[in-house]
């Protein structure tokens, strides 16, 4: 039987694994592929980025990462979205990726909607959402959970998350330090989010790694 290989598909050189072991993670960036020569038998991550699904002229790897997507997911590849790579999915799929109003920034809980064993570890924890941007969802998706946004949504063996299981101290410094982040987040209490985020580390990557595990062996 072939073995089937986990790929992650860097959008942004700040946004990486984060917290996920990548033992047998190879990775990739995303304005390097060769979109052809990805197997559609493999499973994906799409990780995120401090662009929007929409920035293709500045970005124009994602139109390509877009129509890749819109060719794979109906065949059941199975590939797990977080946050850009959520809204990648919903824009490529039919719905729509767009800037809110608001930024949604910090820990919270989640309400859902639909139950999945493999995420039922995030239905008593507070996750970290750091977004601007948001997407409706694509016809005949399936809304998992939400907050005041879509945060986890189903779509053929696609899932997509649009908070960060990944986050670490290390990657929330690396996005905090310029001066747009602390513009647009100069409302927020961002030493007590640090904070939360410091004496919850290992608990966060625990659930990122358990959530990984899980979704790699999902059968669908």
């Amino acid at each position: 039987m072939e073995t089937k290989k986990t790929i992650a598909i860097i959008n942004d050189p700040q946004v990486t694994l984060g917290s996920i072991q990548p033992n047998d993670i190879d990775q990739i960036f995303a304005w390097e592929i060769d979109w052809k020569s990805l197997s559609p038998k493999d499973n994906y991550i799409i990780l995120g980025g401090h662009m929007g699904a929409y920035d293709t002229e500045e970005f124009p790897y994602l139109t390509s990462e877009k129509k890749w997507l819109r060719k794979v997911i109906p065949l059941g590849t199975k590939i797990l979205g977080i946050c850009l790579g959520a809204q990648l999915i919903a824009d490529a799929m039919g719905g729509k990726a767009y800037l809110s109003d608001e930024i949604e920034f910090g820990f919270k809980k989640l309400e859902f909607h639909n139950n999945y064993d493999f995420l039922s570890k995030f239905e008593n924890l507070s996750v970290f959402v750091w977004h601007r941007d948001t997407f409706t969802l694509p016809p005949d998706a399936e809304l998992i959970a939400t907050s005041e946004f879509p945060q986890i949504f189903k779509l053929f063996n696609t899932f997509a998350l649009q908070f960060h299981p990944e986050i670490t101290k290390e990657l929330f410094d690396i996005w905090y330090n310029n001066d747009i982040s602390k513009k647009e987040l100069s409302k927020f209490n961002i030493s007590q989010v640090r904070t939360h985020l410091a004496n919850n580390e290992e608990l966060i990557a625990n659930g990122m790694n358990k959530l990984y595990e899980d979704w790699k062996n999902l059968k669908l």
